[in-house]
């Protein structure tokens, strides 16, 4: 699907997300004790995901407004998921239902969000947002890769 130009990094962005959410679950199925994964949960939130969420809270989101439907359930997804997070994972259990929400969450931005988003911009928000800096999100560095 063609994304317009101001929607593509934080769509590229979405990579990490669901190479995350790819991760654990190579980590479930090779039974990784929670705590491994629950580190590279917390270090991958707060150097991709906790940004992410805060840009398009603050730029993409307001198009369409917090009273839209998808919107003010998206917003309740990233709060859902940062309460996840700071509370912390003791079992695999959390950590499906993170990576689980985290996956569902993504792919409704990509398949319902983002074109709604596209429809209802004009084109001065568009041409607004590709002026806005945009945080270069990256794989961060950790040693324990226990999904390979």
């Amino acid at each position: 699907m063609k994304r317009h130009e101001a929607l593509v990094q934080l769509s590229r962005d979405h990579h990490f997300g669901l190479l995350l959410c790819w991760k654990l679950k190579q980590g479930i199925v090779k039974n990784i004790g929670a705590g491994r994964m629950a580190r590279y949960i917390s270090i991958f939130f707060n150097h991709n995901l906790a940004p992410h969420f805060a840009e398009e809270e603050e730029t993409i989101f307001n198009i369409l407004g917090e009273k839209h439907p998808l919107i003010s359930e998206a917003l309740t997804e990233h709060n859902i998921m940062r309460e996840m997070v700071a509370r912390g994972f003791s079992d695999i259990a959390e950590i499906q239902g993170f990576r689980d929400l985290l996956e569902v969450h993504i792919r409704k931005e990509e398949r319902q969000i983002f074109p709604e988003i596209e429809r209802q911009a004009t084109d001065k928000q568009l041409r607004e947002l590709l002026e806005l800096p945009h945080p270069v999100l990256k794989e961060p560095e950790y040693d324990d890769q226990f999904w390979k």
